[in-house]
């Protein structure tokens, strides 16, 4: 299953947890603020991005399916 992330960048405070879990998917601008509005996860970083989606305080990522649907937890491979 192919996923997506979304990111409100305009509501981004800089916890920078995201960064903290996932630094490889969620890059930080200069001033510590998320530096993308969101991309195509890769194959094999469902895991990396969906703790780094959950991960934000502000709820500003969100890590859909592709159908659209909001996702919190992706199945570990196998199940």
């Amino acid at each position: 299953m192919r996923y997506k992330i979304v990111i409100n960048r305009q509501q981004c405070v800089g916890h920078a947890r995201c960064a903290h879990f996932a630094p490889h998917l969620y890059p930080l601008d200069s001033n510590g603020y998320i530096a993308s509005d969101g991309f195509d996860v890769p194959e094999g970083e469902e895991q990396a991005a969906a703790k780094g989606a959950r991960s934000c305080p502000e709820r500003v990522i969100t890590m859909l399916d592709e159908n659209g649907n909001k996702v919190l937890h992706v199945p570990k491979e196998g199940q």
